[in-house]
């Protein structure tokens, strides 16, 4: 292993705001370890590459510089036409219906209402996802009412996401789908619908709120005769 493996985990770091402390946290590895990997004073084994990809969600060899396909399929969701979908190539994944819980921990631990099939490209990150039911036009424009929509773990808020990313959050015992923008004191969350009775959560910085996860991807069990996202 060369140098483009420090220099791509640094690059990654960075591209996620996120200090080498908030990584060797996020990881599961002492602090001092990151620095190591980015200064080339040592290596990570075949396991922890593999967990540093997953958690940056980029190919292996990207990360050890290989190749400058940060992702061997669509980051964005991506419209799948029926024709092409093989039942081999999709994995069950329990899903909530309800998104009002006590707290986020009780939200995660209740009884699953039912069974998504996922695709396969997302295996590997089976024990971080999340997978949820939407009820109600916030995001018409682009998750439509009754969508089932799947989310990647976020490690305890270590990840900041981009300006207009979709998200599920939780706050106040509720959780909710919304494309989330940073201020300097607050956190929108903001919906995207033909409804603009919909409006805007501002959410003050001291609060406490949950990001669940980046949606990666959603399906519209109504429509899944014509489409899956």
């Amino acid at each position: 292993m060369d140098r483009k493996f420090s220099k791509s985990l640094k690059s990654l770091r960075e591209e996620h705001h996120l200090s080498q402390r908030q990584l060797a946290d996020a990881l599961g590895v002492a602090y001092s370890t990151i620095g190591m990997y980015e200064s080339g004073q040592r290596e990570p084994n075949y396991e922890t590459l593999e967990i540093i990809a997953d958690f940056f969600n980029v190919d292996m060899n990207y990360l050890l510089g290989k190749s400058i396909i940060k992702n061997s399929y669509a980051s964005e969701l991506t419209e799948i036409p029926l024709d092409n979908i093989i039942f081999d190539d999709y994995f069950p994944l329990h899903y909530w219906s309800g998104l009002s819980a006590g707290s986020f921990e009780e939200l995660i631990e209740a009884e699953p209402d039912s069974v998504v099939y996922v695709p396969i490209t997302f295996q590997n990150k089976k024990k971080r996802l999340h997978a949820f039911k939407i009820n109600g036009t916030s995001m018409n424009n682009v998750i439509p009412d009754g969508s089932i929509v799947v989310s990647e773990d976020n490690y305890n808020n270590a990840i900041k996401y981009s300006d207009g990313t979709i998200v599920v959050a939780f706050m106040d015992g509720t959780a909710t789908v919304k494309r989330l923008y940073y201020g300097e004191d607050s956190i929108t969350l903001s919906p995207d619908s033909t409804d603009k009775s919909h409006m805007p959560i501002i959410v003050p910085k001291d609060k406490e709120l949950v990001i669940i996860g980046k949606v990666i991807w959603h399906m519209n069990p109504e429509d899944i005769a014509e489409k899956c996202y």
